[in-house]
């Protein structure tokens, strides 16, 4: 081979030994470029992962926490200014509207404590029947609770949504409440409840009120029959005590209205009407014995 030979050949290889460094350093960058997608990835998924896990583990915390009746260790799953919505007044039970109405809001551990005490003094049990959604810091998710109210009144479980937005780890604000069907469903329950202590202690005044009313007419009666002899001397008397009488009677129907309405199940809107009649006829009859009785009396002393 010439020296003119080997002088064209030396560029050739040359060109191919730069085409080849090229074709590898092509190959490193794009195996790099693959490797380094591949790998930030599963980052992101793991973090997405890591919040899920956070949020459930904590709202089924809070769950197992009342469950328990460990109040302590639910209140160590909120932040220290963390605030409360129980939408239903879940823990201002026993007792039906008005004394257990609208919402109640607590804020700060102190207030969560006591509410978070409220709940297990009442026998509280939560059981998930959705699964837990997550969206960024918020975590939801509906449950059956049951208290001892509910049990008496024969409606536990009842349905309830629970959401919660969560900081660091602990919850920064969460919100209970039952669902609409759940409170209509109590809503009866305690209207055709007789048992509540509100009830009976309603009921038990209502008692004492109607028994005085009973009894005062025929008291009334009969004393006014005992001073009626005692002024027999006295004339034109007859037609005051009379109306006295009348009186009093009408008064004792009114008091047997209040019985219907209250004892006997009769709606309001059939018995006021005549309740407030009685008692306007029974006012006027006594009023006009009353005017009458002192005319007759100040006639005789005049005569």
């Amino acid at each position: 081979m010439t020296h003119g030979e080997n002088a064209i050949k030396a560029p050739r290889k040359t060109k191919i030994t730069i085409l080849l460094l090229a074709a590898l350093i092509l190959l490193t960058l794009t195996f790099a470029s693959a490797s380094g997608s591949g790998q930030t990835q599963p980052k992101a998924l793991k973090s997405s992962t890591h919040v899920f896990q956070s949020a459930t583990s904590l709202a089924r915390s809070f769950d197992n926490d009342l469950n328990d009746h460990n109040s302590s260790a639910g209140l160590a799953l909120f932040e220290d200014g963390a605030t409360v919505s129980d939408l239903s007044n879940i823990a201002c039970l026993p007792g039906p509207p008005p004394s257990c109405q609208g919402e109640n809001v607590f804020i700060g551990k102190t207030q969560i404590r006591g509410w978070l005490e409220q709940l297990v003094g009442i026998n509280v049990q939560l059981n998930e029947t959705e699964p837990f959604q997550v969206s960024g810091s918020n975590v939801s998710w509906e449950v059956q609770v049951s208290v001892d109210e509910y049990r008496r009144l024969g409606v536990a479980p009842l349905n309830a949504a629970i959401n919660g937005i969560v900081e660091d780890g602990k919850f920064s604000y969460l919100s209970i409440g039952l669902t609409a069907d759940s409170t209509s469903k109590l809503a009866e329950a305690y209207a055709a409840s007789r048992a509540t202590p509100y009830s009976v202690m309603a009921g038990g005044v209502g008692l004492g009120v109607i028994f005085l009313g009973l009894v005062f007419p025929a008291v009334g009666v009969y004393y006014v029959s005992k001073v009626k002899r005692l002024f027999a001397s006295v004339p034109h008397l007859d037609k005051p005590w009379l109306l006295l009488g009348a009186g009093l009677g009408v008064l004792f129907v009114s008091v047997l209205l209040l019985l219907l309405r209250y004892m006997g199940g009769v709606s309001s809107a059939a018995i006021d009407p005549l309740l407030d009649l009685t008692l306007t006829i029974c006012a006027f009859l006594v009023m006009s014995s009353m005017f009458l009785m002192k005319r007759v009396m100040i006639g005789g002393s005049n005569e």
